[in-house]
């Protein structure tokens, strides 16, 4: 049977730790896989309106299902300087406004800080913030010979900047192996889970997420999951000597996306993928790929046809009299291969002939005209012209 201790020694041990935690990493830099789907609930006639708000609910206008896949570049430098540069992007929903709603931005949580990295929410695993919380201890379990501790958390009063969830830490190491946190903003409310690495200096940083949201509005309701993977590719600790200060102290997230990085190769995303598409999202994106190879035969065979119908047109006015306008003048021209314009004769031989008119309407019910008349006699070699105007 694993022995308990109170959760008061649990807590104690568990905030000296992240102490120590947080400030562990100097950097790193990784690759991250997320994976957004994104399900109309429940909508009315209000729903159709609900792209004219901007940066408000990831949503697909014309389907009640979406998906989008990332790969990003991911960099931290110490203290808080994360940059995420998106390399390939595919899905149902690949405009940049579209991409640029998916939750990025939870991928920095450091649960072993005071608040997050915008200073939205108040972490509960530090002695500045405990006072805020109210904690218990769920349950003592063991497993592979180490004991852990599942300590629920709630917020002493009701406040947006307050979490409530749980988390597991691991006995010895006092490290958190697992961490939910449940929140709510204006019109919608959300959950995380972030899941540590079980490998040596993965231990204290992230490697799961799944991100759900939910939100309502004037009788609209949309469900998203976002989870991401992150595989770390370079990890730098901080030394144990007071580094030098660097000029810029300041704080900050950055997603870039200058321009959608289309990925559509499937073959590619089966490879990369880390985590294997759920039976639903396969079909989601199934039929996507249907619809958008049904658009593209469409417009190929609407091409063809306006290419038809633009040949047919070209060869009707070199065979024949056309007529155009333009503003207050009328054009006539003979056709380049009008039969029409073929001439033979005994004594000229072989004649073609070209003609060209012009209608201009002047001012008081005026008009003047002009006719332009060419053409070549094969057997004489002898061009002739004429020119009138009345």
């Amino acid at each position: 049977m694993v022995s308990t201790i109170p959760v008061d020694t649990v807590l104690f041990r568990a905030m000296a730790a992240a102490e120590k935690y947080d400030k562990l990493v100097e950097s790193y830099s990784a690759e991250v896989y997320t994976r957004t789907y994104v399900e109309t609930i429940d909508k009315n006639f209000l729903y159709k309106f609900t792209h004219m708000i901007p940066q408000f609910v990831l949503h697909d206008p014309k389907n009640d299902e979406a998906l989008i896949e990332t790969i990003s570049d991911f960099r931290f430098d110490y203290p808080n300087n994360y940059v995420q540069d998106i390399r390939h992007v595919m899905g149902t929903l690949t405009r940049q406004k579209d991409v640029e709603m998916i939750p990025f931005k939870l991928l920095n949580i450091n649960i072993y800080g005071e608040t997050t990295n915008d200073e939205s929410f108040f972490m509960p695993i530090r002695f500045s913030t405990a006072k805020y919380y109210r904690y218990s201890l769920h349950e003592t379990f063991e497993e592979n010979g180490k004991v852990y501790y599942h300590v629920h958390f709630t917020p002493i009063y009701e406040n947006t900047k307050l979490l409530k969830g749980a988390f597991i830490v691991e006995k010895g190491t006092w490290r958190v192996i697992f961490f939910r946190g449940e929140g709510v903003d204006i019109f919608s409310d959300f959950s995380f889970e972030i899941s540590m690495g079980d490998a040596w200096i993965t231990n204290y940083l992230p490697v799961d997420f799944t991100i759900y949201q939910t939100a309502a509005y004037l009788g609209n309701v949309l469900a998203s999951r976002h989870l991401a993977t992150i595989k770390y590719k370079d990890i730098r600790l901080r030394e144990l000597q007071e580094p030098e200060k660097s000029l810029n102290i300041s704080d900050f997230y950055k997603v870039r996306l200058d321009s959608v990085p289309l990925q559509s190769d499937p073959a590619f995303w089966n490879e990369k993928r880390p985590i294997p598409l759920q039976a639903r999202e396969a079909e989601v994106i199934t039929q996507h790929l249907q619809r958008q190879k049904e658009k593209r035969e469409k417009e190929a065979r609407d091409d063809s046809l306006n290419n038809n119908k633009i040949m047919q047109q070209v060869a009707q006015r070199m065979v024949m009299n056309s007529n155009y306008r333009y503003r207050s003048t009328r054009v006539g021209y003979s056709g380049l291969l009008n039969p029409l314009m073929l001439g033979y004769s005994s004594r000229d031989g072989l004649t073609y002939r070209q003609k060209l008119s012009f209608n201009i309407d002047m001012s008081h019910d005026r008009t003047v005209k002009i006719n332009a008349f060419a053409g070549y006699m094969f057997r004489h070699k002898e061009f002739f012209t004429d020119l009138t105007t009345t």
